[in-house]
């Protein structure tokens, strides 16, 4: 069935991702949701071929543009972008436009170009997705992450409804990002804590400090940036942001509460958006982690290949009476079967967990994706984590030269919502 689901994904031309076991852990300690069984032998038609020629990756775009690019041993392509609802598809969740329509024949060197409007497509954060493939079955398929100066304003900012799945509760928390930002390297005297409290930064570009050369974050118009760059020199560099500080002092959400990101990035090997939440911060003390959502980029042999994205509920030490190993619960998410039908990279989504005294709930742009019984542990406080994490301990391969070693995730809100207020100068007992 997952094989089934995959090969529908390719068709429907939006990277997919599945994967393997990379390396060993101990047993209770494995992260289930980095590890897809997929074969090392599969996936090998996929190939690194395209490169941009213009315009450079993450640039500002208005009105009419041209992209060009070369693709080596191609033979056709085709592009595509998302786009908000239009009189002639109203689908509230918007919708593909094939910006190729007739198709695209590549030059003998591969090269091929074609333009679009960007000011029919939605305002901020845009991502172009070329499909390329040749005679001998070979395919190759590149994101190009823009930035739309023009275009239209579509579902910008926090709704003014309240989720569904936050029924009976009530907001105790936003931020919809949408002036200065408030972040500190250590979390002290800001709303943000730049790394992990208190330990455990784990990406493979390390999350980075805000007062340095690598400040990963920016505030752009409505929205979020979070800047994975390697300048030549270094070891890269990434964001992470903490609801508390390195003291545990800060924003946590106790239950029964329900806690909702909305967000996009872009899928290329190494790439890895999570929004997750946390009830301990220190070594060797039982706590839960509820993986809201972890997206793996990267398509073609030794990567991802994932069908959508991760979610998983980690019991970390604790032990059923027996002795075993508490049951824990994961799903990988098929999203190209929900609602719009886009990938995590093709636009934005909102993910969710509503932790309620009695089950744990996961939602994907509304849509409820997975329910099991909550445990004791995830009925105290929760920190909330968003990060844009690159390679790390997931083992996957980093591999972001042809996007001149960048990549952005967007972040649109998050917000929170818990039947009791919260105390913000100490964790809530």
């Amino acid at each position: 069935m997952l094989k089934n689901s995959f090969l529908l994904f390719l068709l429907s031309l939006s990277v997919s991702v599945s994967g393997k076991v990379l390396f060993q852990q101990e047993e209770e300690y494995k992260y289930v949701d980095f590890n897809h069984g997929q074969k090392d032998n599969e996936n090998e038609e996929w190939i690194q071929s395209i490169r941009i020629i213009e315009p450079a990756c993450r640039s500002e775009v208005k009105g009419k543009i041209t992209i060009t690019f070369q693709a080596p041993g191609m033979d056709l392509a085709k592009a595509l972008c998302w786009s908000q609802p239009t009189k002639d598809n109203p689908s509230e969740w918007g919708h593909d436009v094939n910006l190729t329509p007739d198709g695209l024949t590549l030059e003998k060197d591969g090269t091929g170009s074609f333009t679009m409007d960007a000011d029919k497509f939605p305002a901020g954060p845009m991502n172009v997705r070329i499909y390329a493939q040749n005679k001998d079955g070979f395919k190759d398929f590149f994101e190009l992450q823009l930035y739309n100066k023009g275009g239209v304003k579509w579902n910008q900012g926090i709704p003014k409804q309240d989720p569904p799945g936050a029924r009976g509760l009530k907001l105790v928390f936003y931020d919809d990002f949408d002036g200065p930002l408030s972040i500190s390297n250590d979390g002290r005297n800001a709303r943000y804590n730049a790394h992990k409290p208190r330990f455990g930064d784990f990406s493979g570009w390390p999350f980075s400090d805000v007062d340095g050369p690598d400040n990963p974050f920016e505030q752009v118009d409505t929205y979020l940036k979070i800047k994975a760059r390697k300048r030549p020199g270094t070891n890269g560099s990434t964001g992470l942001l903490a609801s508390v500080n390195m003291d545990g002092e800060g924003f946590w959400a106790k239950p029964p509460c329900y806690l909702e990101c909305r967000f996009t990035g872009q899928s290329a090997p190494g790439t890895w958006p999570a929004f997750w939440t946390i009830t301990q911060l220190d070594r060797d003390v039982p706590g839960d982690e509820l993986d809201i959502v972890e997206a793996y980029g990267g398509v073609g042999k030794g990567n991802p290949n994932h069908v959508g994205y991760s979610l998983v509920s980690h019991f970390w030490g604790q032990k059923n009476p027996d002795g075993s190993k508490k049951k824990e619960y994961d799903r990988v998410v098929p999203i190209m079967e929900l609602g719009g039908k886009s990938y995590w990279s093709t636009t934005f989504h909102t993910y969710a967990v509503y932790i309620g005294l009695d089950e744990t709930i996961y939602y994907f742009d509304d849509i409820e994706v997975l329910r099991h019984p909550t445990n004791e542990e995830s009925k105290n406080p929760h920190v909330f984590l968003i990060n844009y994490a690159i390679g790390g301990i997931s083992g996957w391969p980093v591999d972001l030269e042809r996007y001149g070693n960048g990549s952005d995730m967007y972040v649109d809100y998050v917000r929170v919502y818990a039947k009791e207020n919260i105390n913000y100068s100490i964790p809530p007992k």
